[in-house]
This record gives C-alpha cells, structure tokens and sequence, in this order.
C-alpha cells in the first residue's frame, strides 16, 4: 500500500472511531498526586486544552512521579522525548541562575508580590531564557509559601532553628540561607524525603502546606511553623520540540489554555492553604506562628544571603522585581 494511501485510511479508521484525522497525543508528568492542586491543574489545563482544540489535542497525564523525578523529566523535555511536565522553579537554576530569584529567602511579602513578578518583566524574561534549554515555558503557577516542620520541637524563634539537621533542595542558596540560620542542611532530593524523615536522616523539612499534607510529613513530623520563608513557584514547561511542532493555530490555544489553567490553579492552591493547615492540626501537628520581631530577626539574619546571591542573579533582575512590586 502506497504512503498516501496508508495515511487516508488511517485517517478514515480515526473518523470512524469519533477522533478528529489529525488528532495527536502528548505527555504530561509531575511528582504530586493527583488530589494536590498540582494535580488538579494539570486535569483542569488538559481539559481546556481539549475542549480549544476539539480533541486535536489529547494529552495523557503521569502523576506521582510515574514518569520519573522532576530533573530526570526536565531532561526529557530538553531531549524532545517528552511533550511537559510541571516542576518547581529551583530545577532550573543550575542552569539558569537567574531564577533564583524565586528562592531569595523572605523576597516576597505576599501572593500580590509574586503574582507581579511572576506575570510581568522578570517572569517574561525568565521564559525567554528556557529557549536556550530547548524549553518553552508556558505558565506560573502555585507551590505556596514554605514552612518549616520539625519532629524535635517547636520552632518560635530563630534560636530554635539552630542545629536542625533540615532537608533542603539540592541548591546553593537554600544551603547558604539554612546555614546563615544556624542549621544544619541536607540537601536531598524529594522523592528521598519522607524514609529520611521517618528513620530520622534528618530532624526536619522545609516545603509548602500543600505537599507537607499530601506526602503525610504529620506522620513523622510534630510541629510545623508558618515561616513563610521562600516563595517557589511551579512551572508548566513543554518541550521546544514538540511546541514548535505545532501549528501556530494550536500553539496559540495551548498558551491559552496554560493562562486559565494557572489563574485555576493558583486560586485553588492558595485557598486551600488554610483548610490544610486547619487538617494538618487535625492529624495531631502543633502549628506555631512566629512574632513579628522573630520574623524580622530572621530577615535579617538571612539578609546577608540576598546581597551574595543578588551578584549570581543579577542587580538590575532584582532591581526590576523590587519595582514591579512596589519596594524600590
């Protein structure tokens, strides 16, 4: 059978069974489990992305990790043998220092700030730079404030952090901000954290409200303190690869797609934060609020951290963010 042949009647076989002729099928991979607003994102972006394209587009979803850990599915999409993923911001940054921007301990005030950063000059300029990387990124979205659990005690002051023996992220500026807290960290990678924490690897963790209840930390961890002290988003990436494959028609409705899927996303994360908290207390957690003087005495104490990274990420990239924010 010739070539164009084989393609109509696959075609025909594709009609007959109630797809459009073109459809396609793509990937997507994260590590939270599917009931997390990660989760939820990715079901609501897959439907809107379905819905524009008339179901063109199919895109089959990979949570809890099944499609491997978050630098191992980043590579993937660097290598074109996967479509997307959603990760954390902090992935990146070994290759694009810049985005340490969102890692700078205590930077961001609140979701207002974020969201003027995330959505405006630097955020845009930090996607221009996933080009290089053969990446395409298309939306921020929500991973909320991180907060600090423990299973040895309470953490009211900056005194109590000292000594920790805390997990971290693989990266140089949360090893230099824990370090500066007097602390103890350990840089693992997620997938590792809760045997650590269980068999007692390490005392404590440091992550949002959101994965500290879907991973079950309250089963080994006793006290969590809203600290607040960084603000690292999530990223909604596709391969350039499989993006610039598409014609500008669909493109154009992914991009779509992805900026409702993050204002769904986001919204749901962020109101959802006290109704975990709330669970959290539930499962037996003692949750503590520091002072306002122990909160600015850790802001200081970390303030060092911000002027030797501000060199790494760049002054004007900051400068940018402090205005965009409104704390020049």
């Amino acid at each position: 059978m010739k070539l164009t042949q084989l393609l109509t009647a696959t075609a025909l076989m594709l009609v007959a069974a109630g797809l459009p002729a073109t459809a396609q099928t793509a990937r997507i991979g994260y590590v939270p489990t599917e009931d997390h607003p990660v989760g939820q994102g990715v079901n609501k972006f897959v439907e809107l992305v379905s819905e524009k394209s008339e179901g063109r587009i199919e895109i089959q979803k990979f949570g809890n990790g099944t499609l491997g850990n978050e630098p191992q599915m980043q590579s993937s999409l660097q290598g074109g043998i996967m479509e997307m993923m959603v990760g954390p911001t902090s992935n990146l940054v070994g290759s694009i220092p810049e985005y340490l921007i969102f890692d700078l301990p205590f930077f961001y005030p609140d979701f207002e700030a974020v969201d003027k950063v995330m959505d405006g000059r630097v955020g845009n300029a930090l996607f221009a730079k996933l080009d290089a990387l053969n990446m395409v990124g298309l939306a921020y979205w929500d991973n909320g404030f991180r907060h600090m659990t423990t299973a040895v005690r309470p953490i009211n002051s900056v005194n109590d952090v000292a000594g920790l023996n805390i997990r971290v992220i693989p990266n140089p500026l949360f090893i230099s901000t824990f370090t500066a807290l007097g602390a103890n960290p350990v840089p693992l990678p997620y997938p590792e954290l809760f045997t650590a924490l269980e068999t007692r690897a390490v005392d404590a963790q440091e992550t949002p409200v959101g994965l500290i209840y879907s991973s079950r930390f309250y089963e080994v961890q006793d006290h969590l303190a809203l600290t607040g002290h960084v603000y690292t988003p999530y990223l909604l990436l596709a391969s350039k690869t499989w993006f610039d494959s598409l014609p500008a028609e669909d493109q154009a409705l992914v991009m779509e797609a992805a900026r409702e899927s993050a204002d769904f996303q986001r919204n749901l994360s962020r109101t959802d934060a006290d109704r975990l908290i709330g669970l959290l207390e539930q499962e037996g957690m003692e949750v503590t609020r520091l002072s306002d003087e122990e909160m600015a005495r850790m802001r200081e104490t970390v303030a060092p951290v911000v002027a030797e990274f501000t060199e790494t990420i760049g002054a004007d990239l900051i400068q940018q963010a402090r205005e965009d924010m409104g704390a020049n």
